[in-house]
């Protein structure tokens, strides 16, 4: 698909739905947008650069010539050139690895002025003109072609980073004389500078402060920065808002650093030690076995296993260190709910043909990793004594809907009130489910809708996935990683969850009959509650640009 064609069917996929299905559309496989992890960046950026600065602010008396070298140095330059390299894969902004951002600080009002910014960040390619705009504490974005508008957008307060967590951050902030990746020193090229350690959002860094005061480089986890102070204010590139637009004010100014109050015991001192980074890919802990990828609700027909499934799946093959083979099941869950016998039956064939060392109907050697209503098939299938598993099979259970889904008591809302009507979900239909509502939706109906047996069958299935289950994921931002799946957003709200929730499955559904055991916000948990919407959470939509709890995909690679 070309890019003009890609702009295309952006249009579309935001375009009014009809109230009954159209084949046609349901095909379409709508292209994920990036534009907004890219303003996520560049906020993150600044916040990492105030943080820096109030530390070393921090590190000495606020009136010594250095500290203030360095604020001067960033408030006087007429532009900061900031070039900033994903580390991992699954972080790539349409598919590269690198975006330059041009920072422009804005002249402080006075001495108690935050400091403020604005920025651009402009993608060119054959086709069109990306371009991601912060001005006047409003965020823009724009797509076009030569001189000619395609379209544009603005950004809400919900799309920025945290930038009040500065002080927090700077609070934990600390000089080191070293920095360790892995077990490593890592060469920083800071021998006449400073190196300083500090987090945001998150993520920890390590800058260099440059024996000029200036904030030189950096490197994270996953992330790499560069920095160049502009002297010529004609290589920063005109930012301008597109016309016509009255965008929300969103919160992008950084506390005044010089003077923020903080307590002396929270001085940092002159050197502590190592700063110690984590790798960005890890390696297999565990014994390496064959991999079953299984989806949720919304294929419409079965097929053989593919080696590879982008559009569910992304590139998961790719961060799966402990998989000696990658296999996708592709099986009618449409026409077909969860407690369907053939549905059970033929997920128990599938993992049967991917696994080694199986006795009879015993499944052997297995990584099986399951979305969505996968887990209430595979568990299904265990309860019905279609097949059974054996110790050796590690199963990774990602948004679980136990408990069923209020997304789906919705749907038959909508079904009976005259289909979803103009709601901007086209392209997540497939997920949500399109009127009449067919039996693999109908099956999600909540556990606290349903009769007695039913609740029966609820609660078997999710005694034995707490049985048998190695790790497990939930996600708790409808809006996630801000790509076109984020319409879940719309449904989150009209679907009166119970608890938190990833847009269409609750936390207490994901976790029911487990519990909260081995839970955290951190990919290095063994247990994973992460900012992430139902569909990020199969890893279709790789990782986010900022914060340790929007990382599937390194959940994933680290975990086993």
């Amino acid at each position: 698909m070309t890019t003009a064609e890609a702009t295309n069917q952006e249009e579309r996929d935001f375009a009014a739905i009809l109230n009954t299905p159209d084949d046609e559309a349901q095909e379409v496989q709508p292209r994920r947008f990036t534009r907004f992890r890219l303003v996520v960046a560049i906020v993150a950026f600044c916040g990492v650069v105030c943080i820096a600065v109030g530390a070393i602010v921090f590190t000495h008396k606020s009136d010594q010539p250095d500290a203030k070298s360095i604020v001067n140095n960033i408030q006087q330059a007429p532009g900061l050139k900031v070039n900033i390299k994903a580390l991992r894969s699954s972080m790539q902004v349409n598919g590269k690895s690198e975006v330059t951002v041009y920072i422009v600080p804005r002249p402080a009002q006075n001495a108690s002025s935050a400091l403020e910014f604005d920025a651009i960040l402009t993608q060119e390619d054959d086709q069109v003109t990306e371009q991601y705009v912060l001005l006047d504490n409003r965020g823009y974005w724009s797509v076009s072609s030569g001189e000619t508008l395609l379209r544009s957008g603005c950004l809400d307060a919900s799309q920025i980073p945290p930038v009040q967590l500065v002080q927090t951050s700077l609070e934990k902030s600390r000089i080191v004389s070293d920095v360790v990746v892995d077990g490593s020193v890592v060469e920083m090229g800071c021998e006449s500078g400073q190196l300083l350690k500090l987090s945001f959002a998150g993520e920890t860094f390590v800058f260099c402060n440059s024996n000029t005061n200036q904030l030189s480089h950096a490197r994270g986890n996953d992330l790499e920065l560069s920095v160049e102070y502009l002297r010529d204010p004609t290589l920063v590139p005109d930012i301008v808002a597109p016309s016509d637009l009255n965008c929300p004010l969103v919160q992008t100014a950084l506390p005044n650093l010089e003077t923020t109050p903080t307590s002396s015991k929270n001085h940092l001192e002159s050197v502590a030690g190592s700063a110690h980074l984590e790798a960005s890919s890890c390696g297999c802990k565990g014994p390496k076995k064959p991999c079953l990828f299984v989806h949720g609700v919304g294929t419409k027909t079965s097929g053989p296993l593919t080696n590879t499934d982008k559009d569910s799946w992304g590139s998961i093959q790719d961060h799966a260190p402990c998989c000696t083979t990658t296999k996708f099941a592709h099986m009618d869950t449409v026409s077909r709910g969860w407690d369907d016998a053939s549905l059970q039956q033929e997920f128990c064939n599938l993992a049967l043909q991917v696994a080694t060392g199986n006795n009879g109907k015993t499944i052997g050697n297995l990584i099986l990793s399951t979305h969505s209503m996968g887990n209430m098939i595979a568990a299904g299938a265990l309860v019905n004594n279609k097949c059974q598993f054996s110790s050796c099979v590690t199963w990774v259970s990602l948004a679980g809907p136990m408990q069923g889904s209020k997304s789906a008591n919705l749907l038959v809302e909508k079904c009976k009130s005259g289909g979803w009507g103009d709601l901007a979900i086209k392209g997540i239909l497939n997920l949500v489910g399109q009127c009449p509502a067919q039996p693999g939706y109908l099956s999600l109906l909540h556990q606290s809708t349903v009769d007695a047996n039913r609740k029966n069958q609820f609660l078997a299935i999710q005694s034995k996935r707490a049985q048998y289950v190695s790790k497990i994921a939930c996600g708790t931002s409808a809006i996630g990683l801000i790509t076109t799946d984020s319409a879940l957003q719309v449904v989150a709200s009209l679907s009166k969850h119970d608890s938190a929730n990833d847009g269409v499955v609750d936390i207490n559904s994901c976790q029911a009959g487990y519990g909260t055991s081995g839970f955290g916000t951190s990919y290095s948990n063994s247990n994973y509650q992460a900012a992430l919407n139902h569909l990020d959470m199969s890893f279709r939509n790789g990782d986010g640009w900022f914060g340790d709890d929007r990382k599937p995909v390194k959940w994933f690679e680290c975990a086993l």
